[in-house]
This record gives structure tokens, C-alpha cells and sequence, in this order.
């Protein structure tokens, strides 16, 4: 026997037409962190009259599955699967020969997603460990866009049953980062329809809240039932060096006075892959807010240093159409089509 390089493991994810029914299609992705796994609940007997000073054993009481995978995104197929289990629709649009525009969700966000994920996973050692993972659903995208930097994503799982099946005959087939990654120096920056030329790094945290794990528990089963969305939150923090006071003046001031309404604006930020789909088009992220409420972080000057400012905004309802969307340009298309029982 001899320890194990956990870069030999391998993980995959997969659409699935309803919950309880695994999937039987499935897609391999590269990451840094491969953490989906399954947990369980133990729980003690406590201090035992009759018994020692000692308290009693631990009772197995529930299972479940989850956690996350942190990755470079390749942007070439296979991650519109994971945004499509997220947002809970897709439309799709074939702006040029080869080329297709993702939208996620097709529309303004009105419907709770019910897109559910099977993961498998293999984990070597002197006999390779196959685990499968039912009833998953994405419930935070924490993408990181960092100046000098490749994009960055940590999707995060909650779900239900798993399984130790014999994967002997998986087939491990994922798709090259190296082409389809975002590099945040291939992007653009846009606040209230202006260029924020001087950004200095953003965070982009979306969340679908689901119920606590205990919130989810029924009896007859050591599964929980399931993971509904109970409302979606959205925040970006951004950075930016300081050129002129514009920006600041119109979170705090009016004519001078301090202004008690919060400024709102849209926000879109686009990244770009070093490789291309076809001809001279790349791989592209994009994500778009229709009204977003900011908040100043506050401005600390520090000597021997430019000056910096950050802003925290929080997504809210648009008027109408789209309140926000992640927009995914590659060759896939037409489309991505959910498979239904």
C-alpha cells in the first residue's frame, strides 16, 4: 500500500429528469478543490445513569451529501449544466456560425428552480472508491475576478442520497480550462452603462437560500427530503483606484447634503478566454444586473499607497425583463435541453 495523489481523482456531475432518479448522463470537470462528499449525523446518548463517568456511544441518525468544487471555469460546454441547475432555465440565441449565446435564467426570476444534479466521484487508492451522489442542487457561485489573474469559481452543493456503486466502467471525459477560462484582463467593467476602467478586482456571490439541514428532516427516511429555494440573493463587491470623487459623491451626497435615497444603478461585468471558438470569437462570461443598491465601503487613505475604493452592491427586482442574468457564449448549441422523464 502507498499513499495517494488526489489529482488521480475524479469527479463528474450530471442532469437529472426529476428528483429521486440519478442521472445517466455525465460530465467531468477539473478543479482545484474537489470536495463533494457525503456527511452524516452522529449523535451522543449523553450521560447515562447506570453507566460510567464516561457518557454513552454515538447513533447514527441522518445522511445527506454536499460541498464544493473550487475551479478555474471552462467555459466550453459542460459548466452550462451547472448554471442551468442554478438559475432554473436557459435561453439561448446563434448570434454567429458556431457561436451561441447562453442566457441563465431565460427570463425576470419569478420561478423557484427544480433543476436537481446526480455527482459521481472516484477516489484513488490501492482499490479506487466509486461514490454517487443523488438530488444536488448548486446553491452559491462565488466567482472571483482578480486583475492579473484567471477566473475563479466555487460552486457549493446540498443534496440527499449516497452511494457506493461499482463505477469500474465510468468513463472520465472533461473539458481543457487552459482554452475556455476567462482571464479578467480580457473583460470589461460597466457601472450605470459607464466603464469602470480602474477596477481592481470583484466579487460576484450568488446565492439560492434553501432551508436548513434539521428544517429538512421527516421521519421513515435518514434522508432529507429536499432542498426547495426559498429566494435567491445576490451581491457584488468591487474595488476600484481612485481618479476623481464622482462615483462617491453620488452614494453619499446631493448638492452638497447628505442624500437619504440609495443609489441604485446596473452593473455588468464580461471576461474573456485566451482561446476561441471559432475564427477570432472567445469563450465569454457575462454577468448582468438590471438594479443594483450600493453601499460605500469606507475610504481609509495609507501613506505610500494610491487611493482605493470599494463598494458593496445588493441586487433588487427590476422594473421589468431580466433582473439579472449570467450570460455563457461557446459552441454549444442550440442549446442546453434539460433532460425530462
Amino acid at each position: 500500500m502507498s499513499l495517494q495523489p488526489a489529482s488521480l481523482g475524479r469527479v463528474w456531475l450530471g442532469p437529472q429528469t426529476a428528483r429521486d432518479t440519478a442521472a445517466t448522463t455525465f460530465y467531468g470537470y477539473q478543479g482545484n478543490l474537489l470536495g463533494l462528499s457525503p456527511s452524516q449525523m452522529l449523535r451522543s446518548l449523553g450521560p447515562l445513569v447506570g453507566g460510567k463517568l464516561i457518557p454513552g456511544g454515538s447513533v447514527k441518525t441522518g445522511v445527506w451529501s454536499g460541498g464544493a468544487l473550487v475551479m478555474p471555469p471552462a467555459l466550453d460546454d459542460y459548466i452550462g449544466w451547472l448554471l442551468y441547475s442554478f438559475a432554473g432555465s436557459v435561453s439561448s440565441v446563434n448570434p454567429d456560425t458556431g457561436v451561441y449565446a447562453h442566457y441563465f435564467p431565460a427570463g425576470a426570476d419569478k420561478t423557484a428552480p427544480e433543476k436537481y444534479l446526480t455527482a459521481r466521484r472516484t477516489v484513488p487508492g490501492s482499490s479506487v472508491l466509486y461514490e454517487q451522489m443523488s438530488d444536488l442542487k448548486p446553491y452559491r457561485l462565488l466567482f472571483g475576478l482578480t486583475p492579473g489573474e484567471f477566473a475563479t469559481l466555487r460552486a457549493e452543493f446540498v443534496g440527499r442520497k449516497p452511494t457506493n456503486p461499482d463505477g469500474s466502467s465510468w468513463v472520465f471525459d472533461a473539458k481543457n480550462p487552459e482554452e475556455s477560462c476567462p482571464i479578467t484582463c480580457n473583460g470589461a467593467f460597466q457601472i450605470a452603462g459607464s466603464p469602470a476602467k480602474t477596477t481592481s478586482g470583484v466579487v460576484l456571490d450568488l446565492t439560492n437560500i434553501v432551508p436548513d439541514l434539521r428544517r429538512v428532516m421527516v421521519g421513515g427516511s435518514p434522508y432529507p427530503y429536499d432542498f426547495p429555494v426559498l429566494n435567491r440573493a445576490i451581491s457584488i463587491q468591487f474595488g476600484f483606484l481612485w481618479e476623481d470623487p464622482t462615483l462617491y459623491q453620488a452614494l453619499y451626497y446631493d448638492t452638497g447634503e447628505w442624500e437619504p435615497l440609495v443609489y441604485s444603478s446596473s452593473y455588468e461585468v464580461t471576461v474573456e478566454s485566451a482561446g476561441v471558438i471559432t475564427g477570432t470569437t472567445p469563450y465569454s462570461l457575462t454577468f448582468w444586473a438590471a438594479s443594483v443598491d450600493w453601499q460605500a465601503q469606507p475610504l481609509a487613505l495609507r501613506g505610500g499607497d494610491l487611493v482605493e475604493f470599494g463598494m458593496v452592491g445588493t441586487l433588487k427586482p427590476a422594473v421589468s425583463g431580466h433582473d439579472w442574468y449570467l450570460k455563457l457564449v461557446n459552441g454549444t448549441g442550440p442549446t442546453y435541453n434539460w433532460p425530462s422523464i
